[in-house]
């Protein structure tokens, strides 16, 4: 006794598995899309660069500041003059007024930054510049590095700022195209489902 049986299809088999199929895309989803993946690229590269571009110009205008003012700003002895006064600053420093005699011979009185405590009368150094008069002590290279890292890690932050900012009007430029697209394709398609519809 035989029986007629029909074979049954066979699946076609994929070494990779079984293939998906890949919803519908629209040109503004590849447009968006490309979009994006410039926009990730573009952010992977900034970073590397224009950061350290950044902190290295900023490094460099400080050193030369430092330099500028170590050959221009030096220490000479004053005596204390009155009692310091004000707030005491980080450097451990106040205001009070000093006497000294310039390389001319003409007594000069000023006011200083001297250490905080320094009794009337007492000899401290303070720091010049170029005209003889009291200025702050010249910046030094941790300064221009402490510049540099800042101005670096702000650059940093302004860039991923400026990355979310153009993926946001990206994203709203694209869905505006994508509500105009499907508007369009309503006013086709509702007409004929009014007509389907039960009356």
């Amino acid at each position: 006794m035989t029986t007629d049986r029909k074979p049954r299809p066979r699946r076609p088999s994929f070494p990779m598995g079984r293939r998906r199929a890949l919803p519908p895309r629209r040109p503004c989803d590849r447009c968006e899309r490309q979009y994006r993946a410039c926009l990730l690229v573009l952010l992977a590269a900034a970073p590397a660069c224009v950061p350290y571009l950044a902190g290295r110009s900023a490094y460099d205008a400080q050193m030369r500041t430092v330099r500028e003012q170590s050959a221009s700003r030096h220490q000479i002895t004053v005596q204390s003059a009155g009692d310091s006064y004000g707030a005491v600053s980080r450097s451990g420093t106040r205001t009070a007024p000093v006497r000294w005699t310039d390389g001319q011979g003409v007594s000069r009185m000023d006011f200083a930054d001297v250490p905080s405590g320094t009794a009337r009368g007492e000899r401290v150094r303070i720091w010049v510049d170029a005209a003889g008069g009291p200025t702050r002590p010249p910046l030094e290279r941790g300064a221009a590095v402490e510049a540099g890292w800042f101005t670096g890690a702000v650059t940093a932050a302004l860039l991923v700022l400026v990355f979310l900012g153009v993926r946001a009007a990206v994203t709203v430029a694209c869905d505006r195209r994508r509500y105009a697209h499907w508007a369009a394709q309503w006013e086709i398609v509702e007409p004929q489902w009014s007509r389907r519809l039960p009356t």
